[in-house]
């Protein structure tokens, strides 16, 4: 199967190396400079996924991530200017499945668009649907069930969803379970060095996930607040799992 990546971006050198680096990594690149026949081109050609500078004419990246997620099956990457939460946030909330922030690393930028695909593109193995994902991709921590592969959180076998960030925040907690991290450490798990984001916003996303998973209740602390240190994601052993 031949992915097929349309790369948006009104530079043209910009354009033509991106491009040249997706051929080279198996894609098959469609270069556009408009945004304004994107959605008949992403159709026209079976496009699988986007890649969306901020420097294209017409319509801002971010409302065209939110029209690709309406009315495509289309992936969509936002390459952006700023490091600033806020537009990160907004980007990702109106529809785009991850960010960028200018200037790209072409590697980190394929890798990411075949993580985005491996959820987006479904490829058929008979008629009861999907190919299966081997086991390892499935992590496992009491009555959660986490696949990082699809994004998916389930608890007690009921489909939970999440935001993009608090499912990172939950991927964070789960890889070092029953371990203090700080809000620097965790904001730093999710996005990497450098990146500017509050500590109270974790507190938040904390407090949304607790919710959203166990109901707010707090008895059992799931999720452990450790005041003056941070958070850590009680996993117990399984015959206690069972009877809590």
């Amino acid at each position: 199967m031949t992915l097929r990546a349309l790369v948006l971006d009104d530079d043209r050198d910009t354009r033509a190396a991106i491009c040249d680096h997706l051929v080279e990594q198996g894609f098959e690149a469609i270069a556009v400079c408009s945004a304004e026949s994107i959605l008949e081109t992403v159709e026209q050609s079976g496009v699988h996924i986007c890649v969306i500078s901020s420097r294209c004419q017409g319509k801002d990246c971010v409302e065209i991530a939110r029209m690709l997620r309406l009315h495509t099956k289309a992936g969509s990457i936002v390459l952006g200017d700023s490091d600033d939460e806020l537009d990160i946030v907004v980007a990702l909330e109106m529809g785009a499945d991850d960010y960028m922030v200018k200037p790209i690393r072409p590697r980190e930028l394929s890798a990411r668009m075949r993580t985005i695909l491996r959820r987006t593109v479904v490829t058929p193995a008979n008629n009861a649907g999907a190919r299966p994902l081997p086991d390892q991709y499935l992590r496992r921590v009491n009555r959660l069930e986490i696949c990082s592969v699809l994004r998916s959180v389930s608890v007690d076998g009921q489909v939970v969803e999440l935001t993009p960030m608090e499912l990172d925040v939950l991927l964070v907690l789960a890889a070092q379970t029953n371990v203090v991290l700080t809000r620097q450490q965790i904001i730093k798990g999710i996005r990497g060095e450098g990146w500017t984001m509050s500590e109270r916003a974790i507190d938040q996303i904390i407090g949304r996930l607790r919710q959203k998973l166990f109901g707010g209740d707090v008895e059992h602390q799931h999720i452990k607040t450790v005041h003056g240190r941070g958070y850590m994601l009680i996993e117990m052993p399984e015959g206690q799992a069972e009877s809590a």
